[in-house]
This record gives C-alpha cells, structure tokens and sequence, in this order.
C-alpha cells in the first residue's frame, strides 16, 4: 500500500504543476466518467494530503461537490507524463495503454496525471472532506502536526496494543505504514512489540521525533535503503545481530532483538 511520504508527494506535484490552471478531464476507463465531466473545464485551487488521503479543490460546483478525494489503497498509483508524453513521476509501467486509467488529469502545458487501481475516487463536498479528516490521527508529515506527538500520546499512553500495530492505526498516526513502524521505532530504540502504555513519554517523544524527520525526508527523497525494512536474517547496520521478522497485528515488521529489546 503506498505509504503516506507518496501521497504528499503527489499532492505537491499537483501544486506545482497544475494548481491555478484549467484542467481538462477525462476517464479512458470509463468508470469515473461522470465525475470526470465535472471536473473538466474547472481550475484546480488547492492540493492537500492528510495522511493517505489526497483531496484536490476545483472551483465552484452547483451541487456543492468541488473536492476530488482519492484513496490509492492497495494497488493505486498516480503516474505522471510529460508533454511529449515521458513519464517524469511514479511507479514505471509496462504498459501506458488507456484502459486502466481512472482519471486523467491534464494541464493546458500537456502535464499530465493518470490515476490506476484506487479504492476510493469521488466528488465530495467540504463536510465530507472535513468527516475523513476527522476521523484521522496527526500526520506527521504536515506542518500543523503536533511537534511533540501529544495528541497521539494520548491515544498511546493508555494503550495495551503493541506500538508497532498503534502506529499503523490511521486514527492513531495518519500516514504511516510498515515502513515507518519498522524504522522509527528501530530509530527510537524502542520494540514494536511493546504496549503503548509500557512507553514512557520521553521514548514517545523520541520515536515522534525520528518519524517525523524520516516521513518528510521521504517526500522529498524517495529512500532507496532502510535499516530494517524487507531486510530480515540481514544484518543489523547498527550492531550486526541478524535483523528478525515475525507477524504483528497480521501484518509483517522486522526489528533487532539487540537494539530493540522485548
């Protein structure tokens, strides 16, 4: 599932290219083809992530719904093309043809967004979009996140849930994924196997900390390496104890026995 860094990083490659412009809008799939008329001909205000949510604001609508609100879920994916038609932005395709394109969104320069595979792509109105926002926890990648995590410490603090599952939790941490519940608890040097009510608020603090740098380097740069992800039986970069994986929460995540203590 892509992780919450890709979804910001959509969300500014839409600033930057298509935001303030018309946008031309087409479904060569067909399953959005009616939201796809709506949207074609409106200027693009705003591109925001919260989370794993992505929410593009077009200019006026009759019935109220000027929000494109886009989950990517498992498998989607937006993909970006130059004008000449060059992909410049997302996973590589083998196949470019029409006929998994959701929604294409296209810039009066040819820039262009192709959307494939979301769970969720709808029109909404500003209540809906406030409802999902709501319902999520602090994404620290944002910059109106709390700089020292209280707001999720106070869902942590009293929890018997193990932190590497909390912080997959979307109401708890909105963005993370099993990236970062590997890598900035391994930063933290704090289990992913320990309740949350057995951290104490400065090791809260420090794990907030590394996940808030490491989620917005990755906007930026996407990471080639990790210290623990996909990497067990390797290992470890810090002490060399091999890397152990294991099933948390039915879903996997790796951490060093040495550093990491039970």
């Amino acid at each position: 599932m892509p992780e919450g860094y890709v979804v910001h990083a959509d969300a500014r490659r839409f600033a930057e290219a298509l935001a303030g412009r018309v946008v031309r809008a087409a479904s060569p799939q067909g399953r959005f083809a009616s939201g796809a008329a709506v949207l074609d001909g409106r200027v693009l205000r705003e591109a925001q992530a919260f989370g794993k949510h992505l929410f593009l604001r077009f200019s006026g609508s009759a019935d109220g719904a000027r929000y494109l609100h886009v989950h990517l879920g498992l498998i989607g994916a937006w993909t970006w093309w130059d004008a000449g038609r060059a992909q410049t932005a997302g996973r590589p395709l083998l196949a470019a043809g029409d006929s998994g394109v959701r929604l294409r969104l296209t810039g009066a320069g040819g820039v262009s967004a192709e959307l494939r595979g979301a769970t969720v792509c709808e029109l909404v109105d500003e209540h809906a979009v406030d409802t999902v926002v709501a319902a999520l926890g602090p994404d620290p990648i944002r910059a109106d996140s709390d700089e020292d995590g209280s707001r999720a410490w106070r869902r942590v603090r009293g929890s018997r849930t193990p932190i590497g599952t909390l912080l997959l939790d979307q109401s708890v941490v909105a963005g993370a994924g099993l990236i970062w519940r590997c890598e900035a608890p391994f930063l933290a040097a704090v289990s992913p196997h320990r309740p949350g009510r057995e951290l104490g608020e400065q090791e809260w603090a420090t794990l907030w900390r590394e996940l808030r740098r490491i989620m917005r380097a990755a906007v930026d740069h996407r990471p080639e390496e990790f210290s623990l992800f996909r990497r067990g039986g390797e290992p470890c970069l810090r002490c060399g104890t091999p890397i152990e994986v294991a099933r948390l929460g039915g879903r996997p995540v790796w951490w060093c026995p040495r550093d990491q203590p039970r």
